[in-house]
């Protein structure tokens, strides 16, 4: 893994359930993790029907920590470069504890 690659921040959320004043409980997200990720594009590729662009699904590459290696793509989010991208898959990158790679799509409305 090149380290000088990591040079981009990035901040994973995490959905997390709250209760307000009233006692409702409200589904928001919360700042997890920040760390520097490489950010690698995929080739355009067709799903259901849809041809997804580059910008909208890219892949982040983050060096292996604990904090990390609980992610799971149902739950957390990324926010990179002033946009929100949902995690579609996350790879252990053959778990040998090296890096994370995470794919992710454009959060619609962003």
């Amino acid at each position: 893994m090149n380290i000088a690659a990591l040079r981009v921040p990035v901040t994973f959320q995490k959905n997390a359930v709250t209760v307000d004043k009233y006692g409702n409980h409200i589904s928001a997200w919360t700042d997890y993790f920040t760390c520097h990720a490489t950010i690698g594009t995929q080739t355009g590729t067709e799903s259901s029907g849809e041809i997804i662009s580059p910008e909208e699904s890219l892949d982040f590459t983050c060096r292996w920590c604990s904090e990390l290696a609980v992610v799971e793509s149902t739950k957390y989010r990324i926010l990179a470069e002033g946009k929100t991208y949902n995690i579609t898959y996350v790879n252990p990158m053959g778990y040998k504890r090296n890096s994370i790679k995470f794919n992710c799509r454009l959060e619609k409305g962003t």
